[in-house]
């Protein structure tokens, strides 16, 4: 009987977690649906952003997504409204599972700043956006 109710309990805890990272899964979807729609309305004219590479340095995913979300802003575009939803799901909430550093350890990791990216077009920018996205996908399967 005991046996029976502890595999029962790994079965719901196994359960519970999976569905969790596929919601977490739909989100990353979602998300990656808005920026590509964003990326549409775009006008890709020569604006320059501080765009984070792909080689992220360990528990840095969350400095990297910030620094993604606080460029988006700087994408012209006539949907504002997208724009914002679009900036909105890129919290670190949209996240959580997919760097897998404590809290402690990323307040101990000293990340590479914004600032010092290097200046891409808008459309690389985007790219990368796009495939940050994806990594984060792959981290959670």
């Amino acid at each position: 009987m005991k046996l029976l109710v502890c595999c029962l309990l790994a079965i719901t805890c196994c359960v519970l977690a999976n569905a969790d990272n596929v919601e977490r899964t739909m989100k990353l979807t979602e998300v990656l649906k808005e920026l590509r729609q964003l990326n549409k309305s775009v006008e890709h004219n020569g604006v320059m952003l501080n765009t984070p590479t792909l080689d992220i340095e360990e528990c840095c995913f969350l400095s990297t997504l910030e620094c993604f979300k606080k460029m988006v802003p700087h994408l012209k575009t006539k949907q504002k409204k997208l724009q914002r939803k679009v900036i909105r799901n890129l919290s670190p909430l949209t996240f959580t599972g997919v760097d897998s550093c404590s809290r402690e350890e990323r307040e101990n990791k000293v990340c590479q700043g914004c600032d010092s990216y290097p200046m891409k077009d808008s459309r690389e920018f985007v790219q990368q956006l796009e495939s940050l996205l994806q990594k984060a996908m792959t981290r959670l399967v």
